[in-house]
């Protein structure tokens, strides 16, 4: 198993890169002016690296927050330069951030459905796994969560290595797996949604892998222990993914796999604490 460590960005994710991209394409398409305004619906990753980017392009970014999001998080985003905007979780709440960013008059980056999402993994992260492989990628194995990474990696191994097996990760319950959503929630991957980048290529993968948010701690408490990778919760259910399908013998003995190690467990002290507690009472 190789895992590439995207925590290793700037921000501490994956999420980095796909910005970057995403807010060339706006200026591209004439949406985003020099000193304008940028804004997206995030909480997590996304909102970090876009508070980060704006900031150095000399841009303006309005992050829409969830409400309960933590002081850590709201504090990270704002720190990074990004104004925290708190709004709910429900669809009015968010078609009610849409109209508040036009209001503002701010670019929305909307990445769960905005090509560039992709497009920077299937240049960058997709090439680049191949070249720190040595080419020979047997599987990949990535949660969805906009679908980005996954299908822009699995597109760039489709072309260079052939027969890869590609696999999605998600919560047990998931809208993605037939289910009603929420049954399970494994934060940066989509329970409620079926992301617009993923329903468009989801010929691209092979097969779609169904986990809990106890596995995916697991897979977290596994990486740690195993390799010394101190990944979120995400990885974790990758983690989890690769390990059934190595019992059920879809994954074999010498195959050479590769992880995405999206961010670090420091970003999820919630579940840093709970792994904490397991081994103090182990």
């Amino acid at each position: 198993m190789c895992v590439k460590l995207e925590y290793a960005n700037p921000t501490g994710s994956h999420k980095d890169r796909a910005v970057v991209y995403m807010l060339r394409r706006l200026a591209a398409e004439g949406l985003l002016e020099p000193g304008g305004c940028v804004a997206e619906i995030s909480s997590g990753n996304t909102a970090a690296a876009l508070a980060w980017a704006a900031r150095l392009l000399g841009l303006r970014a309005v992050l829409y927050v969830d409400r309960g999001v933590s002081g850590v998080k709201r504090g990270l985003i704002e720190a990074l330069g990004g104004e925290v905007v708190e709004y709910g979780v429900t669809i009015a709440d968010r078609e009610a951030a849409v109209e508040d960013m036009e209001r503002r008059g701010c670019a929305y980056l909307h990445q769960a459905g905005n090509e560039a999402n992709m497009l920077a993994h299937y240049e960058g992260t997709g090439r680049e796994i191949l070249h720190q492989m040595h080419g020979r990628v047997d599987a990949f194995v990535m949660g969805v969560g906009t679908g980005g990474t996954l299908t822009g990696v699995a597109a760039r191994l489709r072309e260079e290595a052939g027969n890869t097996l590609i696999v999605g990760v998600t919560p047990r319950g998931s809208r993605l797996s037939g289910g009603p959503g929420g049954v399970e929630v494994i934060e940066g991957l989509s329970s409620h949604d079926i992301p617009s980048l993923y329903a468009s290529r989801s010929s691209l993968v092979d097969r779609l892998v169904e986990v809990t948010a106890a596995e995916a701690a697991e897979g977290v408490a596994a990486l740690l222990d195993q390799a010394g990778v101190a990944a979120g919760h995400s990885t974790g259910a990758a983690v989890a993914a690769l390990r059934r399908l190595v019992e059920e013998g879809a994954v074999g003995r010498g195959w050479r796999v590769a992880l995405v190690a999206a961010d670090h467990l420091s970003r999820y002290p919630g579940l840093a604490g709970l792994l904490a507690g397991r081994r103090r009472r182990g």
